[in-house]
């Protein structure tokens, strides 16, 4: 029976007749080859060898020219910043403080003995000198009271140096005597007494000034103790502030203070006092500085700013506005040093109406004027530089450049 095969078969297998003689004549001997593993081994390691010597993958070279491209966020855009330079100058650190102006002494008089107030001598706003009358007190009867003592005075007199010679003969004891000379010195501190509330009639000034206040008018009577008049000693005027720790260091009695008033007023001052013992609350410090006012023009109770001068620094002065902060809410400045731009942390040393002075920039720096919210620190920028600020200037120079983006 003959079988009938599909012509593919019928194909593959005449080839398969035709050439395999031939491909026995080419074909290693399968048993030797099999006796000898280790030339399959060196022949593929020798293949892949010559695979990866043949240079990169695709996607190996994909990825290098990928990362040569520069995206966009990576280009770099050269800003152009104006900027100026401004040279430092030698001043004096200054400590600014807030206080209120105080009389030198303040005291209010009392009256000392009982009466009615018969004289009035001193206006309210008047100055005063130290002694003067500013109201009497009626005598009443203490004149009488004193002209009676003085004579009884003489009685215990005779008395005591009748008792002193019997005792001395010997026909007195030593009780008696003691008893008379108990009621001389008993009538010695009454006389003292009349005398010293006699004197205290008259109310007196004790020490110079201003009568700030009188409580008193005539024909008011007052008991001992009740307040007749103020008086507030304005020369010198004193300024009484505090300090913190650090600043108390840093002062000296006898220092020069620039004093500034809410009216208006300017006065100069000195460090007079300087508190050993802190405050608990506050941990502070008081100071007194001390304004001449024999005028007696510069008035108490005023709110006012002291400037106390501190050793001369190097500082530079500059607008407010050229201040910034870091990212970490450090304050400084932005200036540029070979075209990359610095950041500089700073101290304010002196405040002025129209700027401030600080250090920490040297003696010397290039300070971005215009356009430092737009760079920051290790930016590269293209600087365009004013004239120099000889005169330190806080106020930019025009400049006859334009920054352009």
């Amino acid at each position: 029976m003959q079988v009938s095969c599909s012509p593919l078969y019928k194909t593959r297998y005449d080839i398969r007749h035709k050439y395999g003689d031939i491909m026995m004549k080419f074909t290693p001997n399968s048993s030797w080859l099999a006796q000898r593993p280790y030339l399959i081994a060196a022949l593929i390691t020798f293949v892949l060898v010559l695979w990866m010597a043949s240079g990169p993958s695709v996607a190996e070279q994909k990825s290098d020219i990928k990362a040569k491209i520069p995206s966009h966020d990576e280009k770099q855009v050269t800003a152009k910043v104006k900027v100026e330079t401004r040279l430092g100058q030698h001043i004096h650190k200054t400590i600014e403080l807030y206080g209120r102006t105080e009389p030198d002494r303040i005291t209010t008089l009392k009256a000392e003995v009982r009466g009615k107030i018969i004289e009035v001598l001193a206006k309210r706003g008047s100055k005063v000198s130290k002694g003067q009358v500013i109201a009497k007190i009626a005598l009443n009867d203490l004149p009488a009271q004193l002209t009676r003592s003085k004579a009884l005075l003489n009685q215990r007199e005779v008395e005591y140096q009748g008792a002193l010679k019997l005792n001395q003969q010997g026909y007195q004891g030593k009780v008696h005597l003691a008893q008379s000379y108990a009621a001389l010195e008993s009538v010695h501190a009454e006389i003292k007494r009349l005398e010293l509330d006699i004197a205290n009639t008259i109310i007196k000034a004790p020490f110079a000034g201003v009568l700030n206040t009188r409580y008193v008018e005539v024909g008011d009577y007052v008991a001992s103790g009740d307040d007749i008049a103020m008086i507030a000693d304005l020369d010198p005027l004193i300024v009484r502030a505090h300090v913190t720790e650090l600043q108390i260091s840093q002062l000296s009695v006898g220092q020069v203070a620039q004093v500034s008033l809410l009216n208006g007023e300017q006065a100069q001052g000195t460090l007079r006092y300087i508190a050993s013992v802190g405050n608990d609350a506050t941990n502070t410090f008081k100071i007194e500085v001390a304004i001449d006012n024999k005028e007696a023009k510069l008035l108490a109770g005023l709110s006012s700013e002291l400037a106390i001068d501190l050793d001369k620094m190097s500082a530079i002065k500059i607008s407010p506005a050229l201040l910034a902060l870091d990212e970490q809410g450090n304050i400084g400045v932005k200036s540029v040093k070979e075209s990359i731009v610095q950041f500089t942390p700073i101290e304010i040393i002196k405040s002025e109406s129209d700027g401030i002075w600080l250090t920490g920039l040297g003696e010397q720096a290039d300070i971005i004027v215009l356009g430092q919210g737009f760079v920051r620190a290790g930016d590269k920028v293209d600087a365009i530089f004013d004239k120099v600020d000889d005169q330190v200037n806080d106020k930019p120079a025009v400049s006859t450049h334009a920054v352009q983006d």
